[in-house]
């Protein structure tokens, strides 16, 4: 099926749409979302503790003597924080989990 729609218009609105998803996954608020037909975006532990390690080398290594390069090292320290607490609420998750499997490993309801 083919619309009299443009290449651009289209590529406005897919590229709104990803942006949109990208913001709620940096959203350290939701560890998860579910996309109506393309599915549910988790959050994957061992991805966040790389990145923090990764950002945490960054910020070591940055010096940030100029204006543009303290807004750079601002906008890293900004995204490490938001990853440290992305990190806890996935801690927090998987220690629920357990805890749930352990209950239904003794035949107890939830």
């Amino acid at each position: 099926m083919e619309c009299d729609v443009s290449k651009d218009a289209v590529s406005d609105i897919f590229d709104y749409y990803w942006k949109q998803i990208k913001k709620q996954l940096e959203n350290p608020e939701y560890l998860s979302i579910r996309i109506k037909w393309f599915g549910t975006f988790e959050i994957r532990k061992k991805q966040v503790e790389y990145m923090i390690v990764k950002y945490k080398s960054l910020v070591k290594n940055m010096k940030p003597n100029t204006y543009n390069k303290h807004a750079m090292f601002h906008e890293v320290t900004t995204k490490l924080e938001q990853l440290e607490k992305i990190l806890v609420k996935c801690k927090e998750q998987e220690l629920r989990k357990k805890q749930i499997r352990e209950i239904q490993k003794n035949g107890k309801t939830v």
